[in-house]
């Protein structure tokens, strides 16, 4: 007989695990009044990188709990949202997704939805007032304790999977601390994901190492601040643990994100400047360029300080491409602190830009605030915003025609090969032979919009 109580293979290190059973099912439905008909689960995912992470370690738990994974919702019996709060749109998309659901639940017997992600650990137990036909609801720290239940309750055999594959394909997202502490004042994160938590170095390498195995060839190490990264064995940095993942073979690129301007040291830069597989981009959200608004964020640092950080950044790694996070609309944000962003953004001359509208979030600080700036001129000051970044991300694009770039191939379609550079620029170049995915090729860069390279690729 299988031991239905072994963990699965795979979990993300985190907070202890605490069963408990009404944390994560509807407490009416402890006994189903009939049995599950099978054991296939769909994963519907939202949100940010973290939680496309967080969907992969749950897959590959369940498969390796001896469940099966339906590409398809009509093939499933258990429909699993990983869901997203930072926004407000981001809740409404998961509502109306589950509203989606009710129908299909409805169309066979033995059918269950369950949620999980910072919506649901935000809601907790009253969603399943708000949404009748929910069946679980967990928090991902504790999901193997989930994945434990529904062994019980779908008599799954973990031994008959042959074990889980990955199918990450060629890049795949590594979470290398969880949860945060700077407590922003427009950030829901702390609340629904708790405080940071780093995972032990050898943890992480050895996720690497398996992704490794798999294919994957380029890895993202994620965190909400991950340059606040901690070993909490050896106490290495995060530029440590980037040199630890580099060495691991069969792994071409390292990226991490997202970095927060207080913890950019100069060891990190130098990571990125001298270890030959770290790429050089850096994502690094300045979120206003007023420093009236920054103090009313908690954001702990002036305008001054991130275009210092900046400075030394370029210095350091003349080819460093930068990304960054924007939020327009800000309770009490005037015109002229909106132009103060614009200014900013067009000095930095980032080379990619995120730009959000304001969302009160339930439990922050900015929640108290009143919401004052009108929808229609936040969505101007955005409008405004991307219209002056499609220019800049084209002059600086066009500063690479001319150049060779290092191109990862991603896709190869239509007698194309497209890829990303280092820098993490699209690239697109007639495929020659030999130009599979899952290669490097060479190409020099003829044309360039603000979207996309184009070149011929050389021997």
């Amino acid at each position: 007989m299988p031991d239905l109580t072994a963990p699965p293979r795979l979990r993300v290190p985190g907070a202890p695990l605490r069963f408990d059973p009404a944390n994560f099912r509807r407490p009416s439905r402890l006994t189903r009044r009939r049995p599950p008909s099978g054991r296939r689960f769909h994963l519907w995912v939202s949100g940010c990188q973290m939680n496309e992470s967080d969907s992969e370690y749950l897959r590959q738990g369940l498969l390796a709990a001896g469940f099966e994974a339906a590409d398809e919702l009509d093939q499933a019996d258990l429909a699993v949202l990983v869901t997203c709060c930072v926004r407000q749109n981001a809740e409404q998309k998961a509502y109306g997704r589950f509203r989606e659901l009710r129908g299909w639940k409805r169309a066979r017997p033995g059918r269950a939805i369950a949620m999980t992600g910072c919506m649901a650990n935000k809601e907790k137990d009253r969603l399943f007032a708000r949404l009748p036909d929910l069946d679980y609801r967990f928090d991902m720290r504790e999901y193997e304790a989930f994945i434990r239940d529904l062994q019980g309750e779908y008599e799954t055999d973990p031994a008959a999977t042959g074990g889980a594959v990955l199918r990450q394909g060629l890049t795949a997202f590594v979470p290398v601390i969880f949860g945060c502490n700077e407590v922003c004042s427009f950030c829901i994160v702390p609340f629904v994901r708790g405080i940071e938590r780093s995972r032990p170095l050898k943890d992480v390498v050895e996720d690497v190492r398996l992704f490794a195995g798999q294919g994957v060839r380029e890895v993202t190490l994620l965190g909400q601040t991950v340059n606040s990264y901690r070993d909490p064995d050896g106490g290495a940095r995060l530029s440590g643990l980037l040199e630890a993942v580099e060495r691991v073979p069969g792994i071409w690129r390292v990226r991490f994100l997202t970095s927060h301007p207080r913890h950019v040291h100069d060891d990190l830069l130098l990571a990125i400047r001298d270890l030959p597989r770290v790429c050089e981009h850096l994502h690094l959200p300045f979120q206003s360029g007023d420093d009236r608004i920054l103090a009313q964020m908690r954001r702990r640092h002036t305008r001054a300080e991130y275009l210092e950080i900046v400075a030394r950044a370029r210095t350091l790694i003349p080819d460093v491409s930068l990304s960054t996070d924007v939020i327009v609309g800000y309770p009490g944000e005037t015109e002229e602190q909106f132009q103060a962003t614009l200014s900013l953004l067009q000095e930095v001359a980032f080379d990619v830009v995120h730009v959000q509208g304001f969302s009160p979030r339930p439990r922050t600080t900015a929640a108290r605030q009143p919401d004052d700036v009108a929808p229609a001129e936040k969505k101007r000051r955005i409008n405004v915003l991307l219209d002056a970044q499609r220019r800049i991300a084209e002059r600086n694009n066009q500063r690479w025609r001319g150049r060779t770039v290092e191109v990862l191939v991603e896709e190869v379609a239509a007698g194309r090969l497209i890829g990303r550079t280092r820098q993490n620029k699209v690239v697109v170049a007639q495929a020659p032979v030999g130009g599979e995915v899952a290669t490097v090729r060479h190409v020099l860069v003829e044309e360039a919009s603000a979207w996309q390279l184009r070149g011929t690729v050389v021997a």
